[in-house]
């Protein structure tokens, strides 16, 4: 657990002390959500406010969790001799999490305040916003440890990545048009269950896959 916590501390401070990619990151959330109402002057309906939240989402996901791996390349044979490749993977799991769920509560705020609050569960909407992050973080923390092996790395995550987050996006969306909606936790219940399922598969398919990928 030590040496967990140390590879957290370690991802979080590279990340402070290289601050262009986090800046980056949110420059491209909040130049896209002002996009966004500039071309609907902040009037959406139900749907497409859903719709639009989540496409963000998405793609500020991409950018943010793609250079999981990448930024490791020259530290690989270092992590050999010191950590385990399970205790490695864990440590990008909850790292990459946190990472996206801070930059999810911040969109969120964004979003509300151009685009309007149809939000009327919160602490439903929150918890299917937590699964579909961790869903999301789970799924490209896999793709980036096996893409930053190739030469192509930008196409290896494309091709990789979107078979996998296709049923997490799915869920999501479906479960948060449904809370918009007015819809309770017993009548959506079985999806959540499907969308916690579906993110415990992926972050099992990552603990199975990452140490063949991290020692080849």
């Amino acid at each position: 657990m030590q040496r967990i916590i140390s590879l957290i501390h370690k991802d979080f401070i590279v990340d402070w002390r290289q601050q262009n990619p986090i800046s980056g990151i949110l420059l491209y959330l909040a130049s896209t959500i002002f996009a966004t109402y500039m071309a609907f002057k902040g009037f959406v309906s139900v749907e497409v406010w859903n719709a639009l939240f989540w496409i963000i989402l998405l793609f500020t996901s991409i950018n943010a969790i793609s250079k999981s791996f990448i930024q490791e390349e020259r530290r690989t044979h270092y992590y050999f001799y010191l950590c385990r490749p399970s205790e490695i993977i864990l440590g990008k799991l909850i790292y990459s999490f946190l990472y996206l769920l801070c930059i999810s509560v911040i969109s969120l705020l964004i979003y509300v305040v151009l685009m309007g609050n149809p939000i009327i569960n919160y602490p439903l909407f929150i918890l299917n916003l937590v699964l579909g992050c961790i869903g999301l973080s789970s799924a490209f923390t896999m793709v980036s440890s096996i893409a930053f092996r190739t030469s192509n790395r930008s196409i290896m995550m494309a091709v990789l990545g979107f078979p996998v987050i296709i049923p997490v996006l799915i869920l999501s969306i479906s479960n948060s048009f449904k809370i918009l909606d007015s819809y309770v936790f017993t009548q959506i219940q079985g999806n959540i269950i499907t969308l916690f399922s579906v993110d415990v598969i992926i972050i099992a398919l990552t603990f199975v896959l990452f140490p063949f990928t991290w020692k080849s």
